[in-house]
């Protein structure tokens, strides 16, 4: 996966799959453990929830799109 400026700034897929829902939107106060979005893979839901306290700058997936390990999924500022 490609490396960004501030890996603290970014929540990353933890396995690949396809994104089932999306729970946030830019703008969005977020706290640790906050859900971000639902993956599925091999017939199972994965709740991503965010890494960091912060406010949801990008969320560069939607429902249906497949995903990668390690893509990055939404970024905070």
């Amino acid at each position: 996966p490609p490396a960004v400026a501030d890996e603290s700034k970014v929540c990353r897929s933890p396995v690949a799959g396809v994104v089932v829902q999306v729970n946030t939107h830019v703008g969005q106060q977020i706290k640790v453990n906050d859900p971000l979005l639902v993956l599925e893979a091999m017939k199972m839901e994965t709740a991503v929830t965010s890494p960091v306290d912060g406010v949801v700058k990008s969320v560069t997936v939607e429902p249906g799109e497949g995903v990668t390990v390690g893509q990055v999924l939404v970024e905070f500022e």
